[in-house]
């Protein structure tokens, strides 16, 4: 078994991780049976194959990509017929070395590992390769202000680094067109982080970074050029709001419990306050096309123009000083996401879908 300096030297397979990270913790332990499940996506699953645990994969990846469904159906038969295990390729079998009283049900394994207890109602958090990252999560979550609704944390170590939360009973957002509504209210929760140190930025002066950004690369393609050229014939703020956001927020990081409540905040950072309110968006184009809602927020029409219209209401004087829409925003942040090279570029592929698409419809 790898010792505890050697996760945190180099990256480790994910299975010993978690038997490290129980070691460290001590107590007594033992060999438990696991099945592991490979979506074929950036994500696996361990799970112990038990009615309580199928149950709750079964669950989270219903209404995922077709790799997803395929591991639905692999669970599903092989928890009626285990004999059929070895005939299954996405599936196989892993013991590990887990607690005796403790041992976990599911495990989420991505940049991070998320080991769900079930029955103890725990949430169990370790990093993979980047350890800083949840270091600097675990430090973050503590300062968050009281009003905004986030899983309780039972117990961190940040040199490890692990943290400990109280598991939540409920369900992600399905979808944030049809539940806008609760998007809202966690948008509202993010007012106070916003207040607590954001600053402004003079909107002609953005806009000009932009365009040296988008026109020195390699992202002026045809889409960008038309992109720019509808943004000067639109309505922007005076004046932007950056700060600290949540800098992930999508419809699997907002959770429907007793109240909505907001998860994972690896990625918050300092940026513009309307990323949180269009970033959603942009990540739901991977389940269906969503550029005649960007063009009803341009155009304040339709449901796209209702939504443009409540945010601004609720949330525009925290991301921009007032509450007026502004035909120019879901146009500029685009193009903001598109110029992207860095850390939170991942989302450059549908943003230069959603682009190219509402300029073509909107023109």
């Amino acid at each position: 078994m790898s010792s505890i300096e050697t996760v945190s030297a180099t990256p480790s397979d994910p299975m010993d991780l978690i038997e490290a990270f129980y070691e460290h913790r001590g107590g007594s332990c033992r060999g438990e049976t696991y099945l592991v499940l490979d979506t074929g996506n950036y994500i696996t699953y361990a799970f112990r194959p038990e009615s309580r645990a199928i149950e709750w994969l079964v669950d989270r990846l219903a209404g995922d990509d077709w790799k997803s469904r395929l591991g639905v159906l692999a669970i599903e038969i092989v928890a009626s017929i285990p004999e059929l295990l070895p005939f299954v390729p996405i599936l196989r079998s892993e013991t590990l070395s887990v607690p005796v009283e403790d041992p976990f049900d599911v495990a989420v394994i991505g940049d991070r590992i998320t080991m769900l207890g079930l029955d103890r109602g725990r949430v169990y958090t370790i990093a993979t390769d980047d350890q800083a990252k949840l270091q600097r999560e675990i430090e973050r979550r503590k300062q968050l202000p009281d009003s905004i609704n986030t899983a309780p944390i039972v117990e961190d170590d940040p040199e490890y680094p692990y943290v400990i939360k109280e598991y939540l009973d409920g369900r992600e957002l399905a979808d944030p067109i049809t539940e806008w509504d609760l998007l809202l209210d966690a948008l509202e929760q993010l007012t106070a982080l916003y207040e607590t140190d954001r600053h402004r930025v003079e909107t002609a002066t953005a806009v000009r970074t932009l365009e040296a950004e988008l026109t020195a690369g390699t992202e002026t393609t045809e889409p960008v050029r038309s992109g720019l050229a509808l943004l000067d014939e639109l309505e922007l703020p005076p004046v932007l709001h950056r700060g600290s956001i949540h800098g992930d927020l999508h419809a699997g990081n907002v959770f429907i419990n007793d109240a909505v409540y907001l998860l994972d905040w690896e990625d918050i950072r300092e940026d513009y306050v309307i990323d949180d309110f269009f970033r959603p968006f942009v990540i739901h184009q991977y389940n269906t096309p969503l550029h005649r809602l960007f063009v009803e927020m341009m155009d304040g029409r339709g449901t796209g123009g209702r939504i443009m219209a409540e945010y601004a209401q609720t949330i525009g004087p925290s991301a921009y000083g007032d509450s007026n829409t502004y035909s120019g925003l879901p146009l500029f942040y685009l193009l903001s996401l598109t110029a992207d090279v860095g850390t939170h570029g991942s989302l450059r592929g549908p943003c230069r879908e959603l682009l190219s698409d509402v300029v073509s419809a909107y023109r």
